[in-house]
């Protein structure tokens, strides 16, 4: 956090203007304009794997063996049934 604080201040960025509304009650069009965080951690890994503020952060090593134990996770969930899915699904097909 305090990398990329300082990579802000480094680099000048603006800070955005702060969303004061509820983000799941807008629209599409609007919805889509707005610049979200990821919302799987598959999309997180993404983003982190192209971060160089995060790998400087981190050190290559660190930043590597993160990433790979963080992929074996998603991929145990991938794979993971839920309830949820057996409720909706078991009794359609």
């Amino acid at each position: 956090m305090l990398a990329a604080g300082l990579d802000g201040i480094r680099r000048e960025l603006t800070v955005p203007e702060a969303t004061e509304e509820n983000i799941y009650l807008l629209d599409k069009p609007t919805y889509s304009s707005q610049e979200l965080l990821p919302t799987s951690l598959n999309q997180a890994l993404k983003a982190m794997e192209e971060d160089e503020v995060v790998r400087n952060a981190l050190g290559a090593h660190t930043h590597e063996v993160f990433i790979n134990a963080k992929r074996l996770e998603w991929e145990d969930y991938r794979l993971e049934v839920t309830n949820w899915e057996l409720e909706k699904y078991l009794s359609n097909y």
